[in-house]
């Protein structure tokens, strides 16, 4: 602010006349009262020439007309005061959108949020919180930066394997790495994880979902938006081409971030919560998920009781209704990733299985006949080529018949319980002689 009693006479000047006095008296240089031209045509001359003309003053001293100051902003071609402060108004109430829902919900949004469940496992410890809508990515790195050793083989998939805790696998030590909605980015982008951490296990049971290979524009959710930095990071070690960053920018969480509903619903959950995420021994609870240190989750009593067969019959209907006819799509560019990476994996000394995760029974069935089975089908093609290509095995299947999962086994479409991933577990133990086997001929 200009020294107390210091006036400014705006009429008649220009843009830069007014700047240069404005600064002369915000650096208290000014005279009591500042000359400045009548019109803002003068001359240099004509200005050394100016006479004073006191600013009008309303009751107190150095207070400048708001009508003589929107004319100035008129005549010089500014925004007005009022369009500034709405500016203002409106870009410090986005921010403070933006931080509260950073506040109220870490786990989805803070830079840091999962740091204290990574930390939580690396104790041996479980982590609660609210519900699994979080940064699973970011789970991801805070956890394997922590590892203390390097597990037997990990499992790369999406939440069809949320609940495959690590004593499925009996003859093997097991981390379960699966995020929420993979694609092929992910893959790379999880894999770098491992590789910058130094963690490479000797195994990686790769799974491949329908909808693995579709291309960005075609896809309706965003969950892979976090994990794109780690995937470009791999790509460059691979010396392939990445995706365009304007197509993969976390536009959908920027606007989530400055969602008004967003933010209602995370200060009422905040606040109505009995309980809130924290470290915990303990394994159940009433109204919070846990995340496990095996990387695997359980769900709380409250969401158990939600799972009724009736609702997963419902849910795996409703699901196939929408796809029946909505073939999968492949994105040339994401096969020839994963080949590229397939290559990169072997020659650093980790063996790769392929799997294909189980459908519900009830939606499988339901999606026969339509378009969607060819799609399918192409997507078990590309399996079967990369397969023979890389020398691969593939365990596990989309037809849950050939499994072995029941209905009663699925808490909807798609999510397996214990009961059934076991059965594709117990696929991989009995390839183990051979996998060991077919290893040490590769290192004699």
């Amino acid at each position: 602010m200009a020294e107390t009693g210091t006036q400014i006479n705006w009429s008649g000047t220009g843009t830069a006349d007014a700047v240069a006095a404005a600064r002369l008296a915000m650096q208290g240089k000014a005279a009591r009262r500042l000359p400045l031209p009548r019109t803002g045509a003068a001359t240099s001359g004509d200005r050394s020439k100016a006479s004073v003309v006191p600013a009008a003053r309303d009751g107190a001293a150095g207070r400048i007309r708001l009508k003589t100051f929107r004319a100035f902003g008129a005549a010089a071609g500014v925004p007005s005061l009022y369009a500034l402060a709405t500016l203002a108004i409106l870009g410090a109430g986005l921010s403070g959108v933006w931080k509260a829902n950073v506040a109220y919900a870490p786990e989805m949004y803070a830079q840091d949020g999962m740091v204290p469940a990574a930390v939580a496992n690396a104790e041996g410890k479980n982590y609660a919180v609210f519900d699994l809508n979080l940064n699973i990515r970011r789970w991801r790195e805070e956890q394997v930066a922590r590892f203390t050793q390097t597990p037997d083989v990990v499992l790369l998939g999406a939440s069809h394997w949320q609940e495959a805790h690590a004593g499925l696998v009996r003859s093997e030590t097991m981390f379960n790495g699966h995020i929420h909605r993979d694609y092929w980015e992910d893959i790379l982008g999880v894999v770098e994880v491992y590789v910058r951490n130094k963690r490479m296990p000797k195994r990686i049971i790769l799974s491949i979902r329908d909808n693995q290979f579709t291309p960005v524009e075609q896809r309706k959710d965003f969950l892979w938006e976090p994990g794109i930095p780690n995937y470009r990071h791999m790509a460059d070690r691979l010396g392939i081409g990445k995706q365009d960053a304007w197509k993969t920018y976390p536009w959908q969480r920027m606007k989530e971030r400055f969602s008004l509903a967003m933010l209602f619903n995370n200060v009422t959950r905040w606040y109505n919560a009995s309980e809130r995420p924290h470290a915990s021994s303990d394994l159940h609870f009433d109204k919070l998920d846990t995340l496990r240190p095996d990387g695997s989750i359980l769900w709380s009593a409250q969401h158990t009781a939600l799972f009724t067969p009736e609702r997963a019959k419902k849910e795996s209907l409703d699901f196939a209704a929408k796809r029946i006819n909505s073939p999968p799509s492949i994105d040339p560019q994401g096969v020839d990733a994963l080949d590229k990476l397939l290559t990169f994996i072997k020659a650093n000394g980790t063996d790769v299985v392929l799997v294909h995760p189980p459908f519900n029974p009830i939606y499988f069935d339901a999606v026969q006949g339509g378009t969607y089975m060819s799609g399918l089908e192409k997507v078990r093609e590309v399996t079967r080529t990369l397969a023979k290509k890389h020398g691969l095995y593939i365990i596990g299947d989309f037809d849950p018949a050939k499994v072995g999962c029941t209905a009663d086994q699925y808490i909807d479409g798609e999510h397996g319980n214990p009961a059934c991933l076991q059965k594709i577990f117990d696929q991989y133990e009995a390839l183990l002689p051979q996998l060991k086997l077919e290893t040490k001929k590769d290192q004699s």
